[in-house]
């Protein structure tokens, strides 16, 4: 089917070769990209402190529905 490369004693398919270069690229980029933290929320721009209290209660309540449906 294809070609082989000897690699300590044992044929291997250029194609598993292949396979591996190219996974060993993905790895290497995944690794190297930053990590970001997915916790933290965008900010709140809410035109007065009582609407500013109003999100982030409703806000709250929704987590705690979302967790309450997770169990």
């Amino acid at each position: 089917m294809g070609g082989y490369f000897n690699i300590a004693g044992r044929q291997i398919a250029t194609h598993h070769l292949v396979l591996g270069v190219l996974a060993g690229y993905g790895l290497a980029i995944k690794a190297a990209l930053p990590k970001t933290d997915k916790t933290q929320q965008p900010p709140i721009s809410a035109s007065s402190d009582e609407e500013t209290k109003f999100i982030q209660e409703f806000l709250k309540a929704a987590e705690a529905d979302e967790k309450k449906a997770a169990h």
